[in-house]
C-alpha cells in the first residue's frame, strides 16, 4: 500500500533553491573610463601645447626674416644716403667748374673784343691819312668805337657775375662742407641705428594682440652682441674714410680718387672748349713743306689743381710762317695772340693767379683718365689753352681786363673728405670669388614663461592642476636669421655704357638688402653657446 507521501518517485525530487549571491566586479567600467579621460586630456593638452608652441616659432621666425631684412635695409639706405651726398659733392664741384669755365671764357671775349678794336683803331688811322681811305677810316673808327662799347658792357657783365659767382661758390663749398660731415655721422651713426632698427621690429611684430596675454618678444643678450659687433664691422670693414690734405699737396692717393671723379664728371664746356660747334670754326690748318705753314686755333679747358682750387684758360692763336724755315733758308714768322682769358676759383680774392695756374694739373703734364670708359684719354693741361703759343702766353699772364684780380672767383674751399667703399669690400653681388657685403644675424627669444602654453594658462595646467612640464634649451624659445647688404646696379635698368660690372661703391646708389643664409661657423658658434636651439 502506497501512501501519500510516497506517491513521487524515488529520483524525481526537486532540487532546493540557493540564494543569488551578489557579483565581486561592479565599478570597474567607471575606472576605464576615468583613466581613458585622463589620457584624452593630457593629448588634448599636448596637443594645444603643441599648437601654441608651433605658432609661436613661425612667429618667432617670421620675426626674425623682418629683423635681419630691416638691418640690411637700414645698411643699405645708409650707404645710398652717403652715395648721394658724395654725388651732390661732385655736383657742386662741376657747378663750380661750370663757373669757372663761363668767367674765363668772358674774359677771352673780353680780351678778344679789345685786341679786335687795336688793329681796327690803327688800320682806321692809317687810313685816315689817305684821301682814297678816308671814308673807310671813318667807319673803322666808328666800328672801333662800337667795339669799345661793347667791350664794357662785357667788363660790367663780368664784374656782376664775378660777385654771384663768389657768392654761389661760397655757398657750394660750404654744402660741400656739411655733406663731407653728415657722409662720416651717417656711417658711424649705423652701429647704433641697426640694432635700434631691430630692437623695433621685433616690438612690432610680437606686440599683444588688445586684450591678449602674450608677451613680447625680444633680441638675446648673445645675439645683441653679436649683432652690435657685426654693424661695426660693417662701418669699420667696409667704409672707409678718404682724407684730402689741406694746402697745395701735389699728389695724395686718397685725393686722387676723387679728383679723378669730378674731372670725369666735367660737363663737356668745362672739360673740352677746343671741338664744340662754337668753336670748330676757329681751327683752320694749312701747310705746304717749305712753303707755308699756317695754324689758327682755338683752346680751351678747366682743370683740379692740387685738390683746392679750379683754373680755366682760354686762347685762340693765329701763327703762320713763309718759306724754308731750315737752317739755311729764311722765313717769315708770325705768332699772333688773337684772344685770351682766365679764371680761377679759389679760396682768397687775392689770390695771384699766375700762381695758381702754372704749372697745371698734375705739375704740367695733364690729366690722364683711370677708366676705361674713355680709354683712359690723355688731355693736356686746361686742354691746351696754356700751350697754344703766344696765346696761351697771355693767357695765364694777361687773364682779365683791367687787371688780373677780376679773373679770381672768391670763396672756394676745395675738395672735403670723403666716404667710400674700403678696398676689395663688395666687389660681386653674387657668388664666392669675392666679397659680397656685410651680413647681419638676428635672434629673436622668446621665455618659455612667456609662451601661452598649458603650464602658463591658469585652469589648463601647471601648479597646483594637473602639469605638463614645458622644455627648451635656456629655457627659451628662439629662432635665427640673416640679412644681408650688397651692391647691384641693374644693367638693364641703368646700363653702364662700357658694359661693365660695377664694383660696390658709394657714388652709386644701388645698394640692396635680401635674406641670406646664416653662415655656418656663426651658427655653429651660437648653438655651441646655447643662443639658439628650439
Amino acid at each position: 500500500m502506497i501512501t501519500r507521501q510516497g506517491s513521487r518517485r524515488q529520483g524525481s525530487a526537486r532540487p532546493p533553491k540557493m540564494a543569488f549571491a551578489p557579483s565581486r566586479a561592479r565599478g570597474q567600467a567607471l575606472i576605464l573610463s576615468v583613466i581613458c579621460l585622463l589620457v584624452f586630456c593630457v593629448g588634448l593638452i599636448v596637443l594645444f601645447n603643441t599648437g601654441q608652441v608651433v605658432n609661436k616659432k613661425l612667429q618667432l621666425t617670421n620675426t626674425a626674416d623682418a629683423a635681419a631684412y630691416s638691418a640690411a635695409v637700414q645698411e643699405a639706405r645708409a650707404l645710398n644716403l652717403i652715395a648721394y651726398l658724395n654725388r651732390a659733392q661732385v655736383a657742386n664741384e662741376v657747378t663750380v667748374a661750370q663757373m669757372v669755365s663761363m668767367h674765363s671764357w668772358v674774359n677771352f671775349m673780353i680780351n678778344g673784343t679789345d685786341n679786335i678794336k687795336s688793329v681796327v683803331e690803327k688800320i682806321g688811322l692809317i687810313a685816315d691819312f689817305t684821301i682814297v681811305l678816308a671814308e673807310a677810316g671813318a667807319a673803322l673808327e666808328e666800328f672801333a668805337q662800337a667795339l669799345q662799347e661793347i667791350k664794357t658792357v662785357m667788363i660790367e657783365g663780368r664784374n656782376i657775375m664775378q660777385s654771384a659767382f663768389s657768392v654761389a661758390t661760397v655757398a657750394l663749398s660750404a654744402a660741400n662742407e656739411a655733406y663731407s660731415g653728415a657722409s662720416f655721422l651717417v656711417a658711424e651713426s649705423q652701429v647704433g641705428d641697426i640694432p635700434n632698427v631691430v630692437t623695433s621690429v621685433v616690438k612690432a611684430n610680437t606686440a599683444p594682440v588688445p586684450g591678449g596675454t602674450d608677451k613680447e618678444a625680444s633680441v638675446s643678450t648673445l645675439g645683441m652682441g653679436v649683432l652690435v659687433s657685426q654693424a661695426e664691422l660693417a662701418t669699420r670693414q667696409y667704409i672707409k674714410t678718404y682724407n684730402v690734405p689741406s694746402g697745395n699737396a701735389v699728389h695724395n692717393a686718397d685725393a686722387d680718387r676723387l679728383l679723378n671723379v669730378v674731372m670725369e664728371a666735367r660737363d663737356g664746356f668745362s672739360k673740352d672748349r677746343n671741338t664744340d660747334a662754337a668753336n670748330h670754326a676757329f681751327d683752320i690748318k694749312v701747310k705746304i713743306p717749305f712753303v707755308i705753314d699756317l695754324f689758327m686755333g682755338k683752346r680751351g679747358g678747366t682743370d683740379l689743381i692740387n685738390y683746392n682750387h679750379w683754373v680755366a684758360m682760354d686762347s685762340l692763336s693765329f701763327k703762320f710762317s713763309l718759306g724754308p724755315c731750315t737752317f739755311f733758308g729764311a722765313c717769315t714768322k708770325v705768332d699772333l695772340p688773337m684772344a685770351y682769358g682766365g679764371a680761377a676759383a679759389t679760396k682768397s680774392p687775392s689770390a695771384n693767379f699766375q700762381s695758381l695756374a702754372n704749372p697745371g694739373i698734375n705739375n704740367g703734364q695733364g690729366w690722364t683718365s683711370p677708366y676705361d670708359i674713355d680709354n683712359h684719354v690723355h688731355i693736356p693741361r686746361y686742354n691746351g689753352a696754356r700751350d697754344n703759343n703766344k696765346a696761351g702766353q697771355k693767357a695765364l699772364s694777361n687773364p682779365a681786363q683791367p687787371s688780373n684780380r677780376y679773373a679770381i672767383i672768391s670763396g672756394y674751399l676745395g675738395l672735403h673728405s670723403y666716404e667710400d667703399i674700403a678696398k676689395n669690400k663688395a666687389t660681386v653681388p653674387y657668388g664666392t670669388t669675392g666679397d659680397v657685403g656685410p651680413i647681419f644675424s638676428v635672434v629673436v627669444e622668446q621665455k618659455m614663461a612667456d609662451v601661452r602654453t598649458s603650464s602658463n594658462v591658469a585652469g589648463i595646467g601647471g601648479p597646483p592642476d594637473f602639469q605638463v612640464p614645458d622644455s627648451a634649451p635656456n629655457n627659451a624659445m628662439t629662432a635665427l636669421a640673416s640679412g644681408q647688404t650688397y651692391f647691384d646696379r641693374p644693367r638693364t635698368l641703368f646700363p653702364r655704357d662700357d658694359k661693365e660690372q660695377e664694383m660696390g661703391n658709394l657714388f652709386s646708389p644701388y645698394w640692396q638688402a635680401r635674406l641670406v643664409d646664416t653662415p655656418e661657423a656663426l651658427k655653429a658658434s651660437l648653438f655651441g653657446a646655447g643662443a639658439v636651439g628650439l
